[in-house]
């Protein structure tokens, strides 16, 4: 006769019961998530910059412009960020093979990020996560380096600035939207702006290209902004090799926001953060 043996593993009902918490979570998670609210402490104009792809441990980072950029944005009162994604270039696979091309070691990329995350006077709204920084361990480095309580999204984020007076502007950020053209560099945010929800600003990066576009949706009445930042990666051997330029501005893009204005005074949009931050210094000054 046989002993009667325990399991080791946990029966199917209890199981069930461990999926239907773990759903229930992560479904709370996901809905919070969703327009989360980001509440302003005043009616004063703001500024958001969007920062394009900073890829900052690889030869072809523009840090003179980075650094100035990182400066500006630390002493403009009012002025916020949004990290678009690809902090750094967090090789996997084959390409692993280029950090033997780059100057800058793995271990001081890391440093670097935690440094423009944390250490630097940066006012994060959120960091999106990009394609390199899915690669590997970089969900989890960035998520342990970001400041407390700055959200860390994957791909794209959807929060709206709610402000005392009420004023609300959506803003619905991701490294790329889906849908490209040859011709035309803003298909994939128009695209968003056309069926998916409605928000004031659509802003993306991804593509080292940069863009603006503002219009009026008049059949769902309402002015949407799009966005797409180059990023600071102003060398990039392979873009050499096929022969595409490597444009010199837009490298962020800043959006002036205005909660006490209406129409298209409300939401003015720079591909040069110096000039916002002048544009901005002077609407809170007359605020």
């Amino acid at each position: 006769m046989f002993p009667d043996l325990p399991a080791s593993e946990l029966p199917a009902e209890q199981l069930i019961d461990q999926a239907c918490k773990r759903f229930a979570g992560h479904l709370a998670a996901r809905e919070a998530r969703r327009w989360m609210e980001i509440k302003v402490k005043s009616n004063k104009p703001i500024g958001v910059c969007f920062m394009g792809d900073p890829h900052i441990d690889n030869n072809g980072c523009n840090w003179p412009l980075l650094r100035r950029d990182i400066k500006v944005l630390e002493d403009t009162p009012g002025m916020f960020a949004v990290n678009i994604g690809d902090l750094t270039d967090n090789w996997v696979g084959r390409l692993v093979r280029l950090y033997a091309d780059q100057e800058m070691s793995k271990k001081q990329a890391w440093k670097l990020a935690k440094y423009l995350m944390r250490d630097s006077g940066i006012k994060w709204l959120c960091h999106l996560l990009g394609n390199h920084d899915a690669w590997n361990d970089g969900p989890y480095l960035i998520k342990a380096n970001a400041q407390p309580m700055v959200p860390v999204e994957d791909w794209q984020s959807r929060f709206q600035l709610v402000f005392p007076n009420g004023q609300r502007v959506r803003v619905h950020a991701a490294h790329d939207f889906p849908g490209s053209s040859i011709w035309n560099k803003m298909h994939g945010p128009t695209k968003a702006a056309m069926m998916l929800e409605q928000a004031d600003i659509f802003a993306c990066g991804h593509k080292h290209e940069w863009a603006i576009n503002e219009s009026e949706n008049a059949q769902r009445d309402f002015v949407y902004h799009l966005i797409r930042a180059r990023g600071y990666k102003f060398i990039d051997s392979y873009s050499d090799q096929l022969g595409y330029g490597s444009q010199k501005f837009g490298a962020s893009i800043t959006a002036v926001i205005d909660p006490t204005a209406e129409g298209v005074k409300r939401i003015r949009c720079f591909p040069d953060l110096p000039e916002a931050a002048e544009f901005l210094t002077w609407k809170r000054a007359r605020a």
